[in-house]
């Protein structure tokens, strides 16, 4: 009976060594991917936005945009970034009779991680465009679908204060850790 104990012991201490070396090399993996870039596709919907030849529209504009977003992680659960949109269209926001024509927006922002895999992001930066540029307030949340080898797939939904009108934008992104 003491031969089997000491089997049973043994057996306990190898398995509880493997599994600290384990969590010793995920917690090291996870210190060394404290980068992250992401491209993304999507549309931004002006609420009050409309196609050039157009005074009003009742459904708002879709423009399709891209993207492409930098963060680096600086704490546990947050990190800071840049994210860089474009817009691909030219329209007019209604009521201000301000045109648009492929606007580029520059962020910078702060994330908080809810769980692991869900953050909301908060930030400032500028549209800008020929005509005029404008000041921006982003409000945002994205969610990591984990892949293989340091990538995911991040859906994200973002809500810009700009001067006049706000605009709201839903894109797909892929991600890549490093």
């Amino acid at each position: 009976m003491k031969a089997l104990e000491r089997f049973t012991f043994m057996l306990f201490l190898l398995t509880m060594f493997n599994y600290s070396a384990y969590a010793q090399e995920e917690a090291e993996k996870e210190d060394l991917l404290k980068n992250r870039v992401v491209f993304s596709l999507g549309y931004t919907w002006i609420p009050k936005g409309a196609s050039l030849g157009e005074s009003e529209s009742e459904s708002g504009f879709f423009v399709p945009a891209v993207g492409f977003d930098y963060f680096r992680k600086i704490q546990e659960n947050f990190e800071i970034g840049l994210m860089w949109d474009w817009e691909l269209d030219h329209y007019i926001v209604t009521g201000r009779e301000l045109e648009r024509e492929r606007a580029m927006i520059f962020a910078f922002v702060l994330t908080y991680g809810i769980t692991e895999r869900w953050k909301v992001l908060t930030g400032g930066g500028i549209e800008l465009e020929k005509s005029e540029n404008l000041g921006i307030y982003r409000l945002g949340t994205e969610y990591a679908f984990e892949m293989q080898r340091n990538w995911e797939f991040t859906p994200t939904l973002l809500f810009d204060m700009k001067k006049g009108y706000d605009t709201w934008a839903i894109s797909l992104g892929f991600c890549k850790k490093f």
